[in-house]
């Protein structure tokens, strides 16, 4: 009997030595608790298991370490492995901003493109996770696009309205009060997509002459209102053609108008309004309208942004144009003015907003005075920037200066 108790003694001994053994490596069972704070506090701890804790907590972590979830509504939630080693002091955990932004425009429905991802149409609401600085570009009806970068620092819900320009039913752009960044734009105004061209000035010669007849006390031949119009000794694109009416010579017609005063680009303005009846009254666009249609909602200082002007963007002084060649290396593809639209547009749908030719403008200084702005094919790049301006002769006419016709909405539309 004393033997079999001992029997069981041993057998009882080895099972506890056993059992002990078990206790100290498994490792499911605590061996250290670990302090946790987090930022803001009062956030949700949760593990694999789905136990749950709330910030600040102890929480027990097992040999191989424990994957926790910290969350907290209006912040991103952050994964973290907690490990034994962690328990000598605490653990602070700072969850970042969750930031919500809605989106909306006038008109509605713009493409709404945020750091190169679409994320849908306006009005839209989207949370953002980064903070910083994030780039954003709406898209109306594939022409007009407004650009914008917006910094988010703070965690409290941000708005952001877009006023956008659209086509205007008479194929111009129209551009609303709150469109541009000057912030000195009072009234609403159209403007033309491109410049005037040879063709359509053509028209407007036309009406005034019906049946030119050529003055042979005028240079050239030229009619005594041609004589008026272009003061200057350059050649003209106009003849009078087999039918007795102006004409155009070949390859001419859709390069822009030039050579002519300022007085005759405002004719023409007053010529289209009287033929008009959509309620715009045409004329030449102020520095400041011009100005801000030229940036198209950009910082510059180019039409298009900041890129430095090469021969794919713009008509300027090349190497092919053989009075100045301010750059000798750049090559545009024309030795002077080229047909209109010949390049890239800016963000509003206009084009030749820079170089190509000078467009008069009225100046915001007085209304004698008489402003260009633009740049032209004989012009430096610095000169083709959005905010170069050159005051020319109100008397003469220069083969480097055009026009672009802008325009007054009646109210009442």
């Amino acid at each position: 009997m004393k033997y079999i108790l001992e029997q069981w003694a041993l057998i009882l001994l080895s099972a506890l030595t056993i059992l002990l053994i078990m206790l100290i490596f498994d490792t499911s069972w605590p061996v250290a608790y670990v302090y946790v704070e987090s930022t803001p506090a009062g956030a949700t701890i949760s593990d694999c298991d789905n136990f749950l804790w709330t910030t600040p907590a102890l929480i027990p972590v097992q040999h191989g370490g424990l994957i926790i979830e910290v969350s907290h509504p209006g912040r991103v939630s952050v994964d973290t492995v907690l490990t034994p080693e962690m328990s000598d002091e605490p653990v602070l955990i700072s969850l970042p901003y969750r930031f919500s932004v809605r989106i909306s425009s006038d008109p509605s429905g713009a493409s709404v493109i945020m750091d190169n991802n679409f994320i849908g149409h306006t009005p839209l609401n989207v949370t953002v996770d980064e903070p910083g600085f994030h780039n954003l570009s709406l898209t109306n009806g594939n022409l007009i696009v407004v650009e914008d970068s917006i910094t988010l620092l703070a965690n409290s819900p941000d708005s952001l309205h877009y006023v956008l320009p659209m086509l205007h039913s008479s194929g111009m752009i129209y551009v609303p009060p709150e469109a541009g960044r000057s912030g000195d734009i009072l009234q609403p105004y159209v403007i033309a997509r491109y410049e005037v061209t040879n063709s359509e000035f053509c028209e407007y010669l036309r009406m005034l002459e019906p049946a030119p007849a050529r003055d042979t006390t005028n240079r050239w031949g030229r009619t005594d209102i041609l004589e008026e119009m272009f003061p200057s000794d350059y050649p003209l694109p106009f003849y009078i053609g087999s039918s007795g009416e102006w004409a155009i010579q070949d390859g001419l017609d859709n390069l822009p108008i030039a050579g002519l005063t300022c007085a005759a680009a405002q004719g023409y303005c007053s010529w289209l309004t009287s033929t008009d009846t959509s309620g715009i009254t045409f004329r030449l666009p102020t520095e400041i309208e011009w100005y801000t249609a030229a940036l198209a909602g950009s910082d510059g200082p180019w039409p298009w942004g900041s890129r430095h002007p090469d021969g794919n963007l713009l008509n300027l002084s090349d190497s092919s144009e053989g009075l100045l060649r301010r750059h000798p290396s750049i090559d545009d593809g024309f030795s002077y003015s080229a047909p209109v639209g010949s390049y890239p547009s800016n963000n509003w749908g206009l084009f030749d907003m820079a170089g190509n030719v000078w467009e008069y403008c009225r100046s915001v200084h007085s209304d004698s005075t008489v402003a260009a702005r633009g740049g032209s094919w004989l012009s430096s790049m610095d000169d083709c920037r959005c905010d170069a301006i050159m005051y020319p002769d109100t008397g003469l006419g220069y083969p480097y200066i055009g026009f672009r016709v802008a325009g007054s909405i009646d109210s009442s539309e």
